[in-house]
């Protein structure tokens, strides 16, 4: 109905704003977007579009990649997705109020939120493109020029210029930890200066550490792990002896959306991965059962890729809806040892600082 408000608008024919205005609660996020859009074009200086405004920023889902919106019910019928909510909602806030912190964010979320570079239906396409159309619009990207420099601890390490020539050649460098400052906070600066165009960037460290001193870390994503008898799912273990079966429960939590996750699970160098009876069934079971958990995990079908490796189990997923993930698969004991078990880790690929992991700990095999 405020799509129908907006082309009315468009068309220099607006209806019925006022009484859709008080009945906003009934709209989904992307309704108010185009009401929003509706009465700007009616009224530019109506107050009430703050109020609109304010209430599609209070609706922001925050995270690493950026930010984006969600409805709280599915609009199967409109062809609608979250993807599709959030390019509508860029789309009306770059025009309304185009120096608000959350279009770039929102920017970053779209970009990264593609398959094989294209969006997942022509809704998504399209939207998106009309979105990052006015995006660019409004920020002169394409009109690029500006000097840059980073800087660590207070000594320059890059500096340079970014301008039509290069905008599509992103700088990459790195920077070994031993020759940052022990035992002292590190401080990186980038800074910009005069010109068009917006300075993007992403910062991360890589680090090794002995694998039991390893803890469990939530970036957005929680992962566990743990290891069963076969005749026990309900008590992990530490130990089994050569020869017996294991089975192996990965558990995911994705506290919002997901997209593009990879998930690695480590092998104990005594243990042999086992091809899971899961490998080529991806179906949604029709009856599921409690043993059904025990033995299979739940919700595993998401994860639409498996790699069974002499050293660990790879899984992938192009999307993963918020909620929780429980994947198993059998190993057999081949060595005896005491070994160390790298915790299992998961990511989205293209944003990588979305992330989680278990923690490290030993893994026993006995004669």
């Amino acid at each position: 109905q405020a799509f129908l408000h907006y082309v009315l608008a468009l068309a220099g024919d607006p209806q019925g704003n006022d009484a859709l205005f008080e009945d906003r609660s009934s709209l989904g996020v992307y309704g108010e977007a185009f009401l929003a859009l509706a009465m700007h074009l009616y009224q530019a200086g109506d107050p009430r579009i703050d109020t609109l405004l304010s209430d599609l920023n209070n609706a922001a889902v925050p995270s690493a990649t950026g930010n984006h919106w969600e409805e709280k019910t599915a609009d199967e019928s409109g062809w609608n997705s979250n993807l599709r909510t959030t390019a509508i909602v860029l789309y009306a806030m770059v025009q309304l109020d185009p120096g608000d912190s959350l279009n770039a964010s929102a920017v970053r979320w779209l970009m990264a939120n593609r398959s094989l570079g294209y969006w997942h239906s022509t809704q998504e396409t399209t939207w998106s493109i009309l979105a990052l159309a006015e995006w660019l619009q409004a920020t002169q990207e394409l009109e690029t020029h500006y000097p840059y420099a980073i800087g660590i601890n207070g000594n320059l390490w890059q500096d340079g210029l970014f301008d039509r020539s290069n905008l599509s050649d992103p700088i990459r460098f790195s920077m070994p930890v031993e020759t940052l400052a022990g035992g002292a906070s590190q401080f990186l600066v980038l800074t910009r200066g005069a010109g068009t165009g917006n300075l993007y960037y992403t910062a991360f460290m890589t680090v090794t550490l002995p694998v039991v001193s390893v803890q469990a870390q939530d970036r957005g994503i929680i992962v566990s792990r743990d290891y069963f008898r076969l005749d026990d799912p309900k008590h992990p273990v530490t130990q089994i002896g050569v020869g017996n079966l294991v089975r192996v429960r990965l558990t995911v939590v994705a506290s919002s959306d997901l997209y593009h996750v990879v998930l690695d699970d480590p092998l104990p160098a005594g243990l042999e991965a086992i091809d899971s009876s899961l490998a080529g069934n991806v179906a949604v079971p029709t009856v599921y059962t409690a043993q059904d958990f025990d033995t299979t995990g739940w919700a595993w079908w998401f994860f639409d890729h498996q790699e069974v490796r002499d050293d660990k189990i790879v899984l992938s997923a192009s999307y993963l809806p918020a909620g929780t993930y429980v994947y198993t698969y059998l190993a057999r004991a081949s060595s005896a040892g005491t070994f160390n078990v790298i915790p299992a880790s998961a990511s989205e690929f293209y944003f990588p600082d979305v992330s989680g992991r278990s923690s490290g700990s030993l893994f026993i095999v006995t004669p």
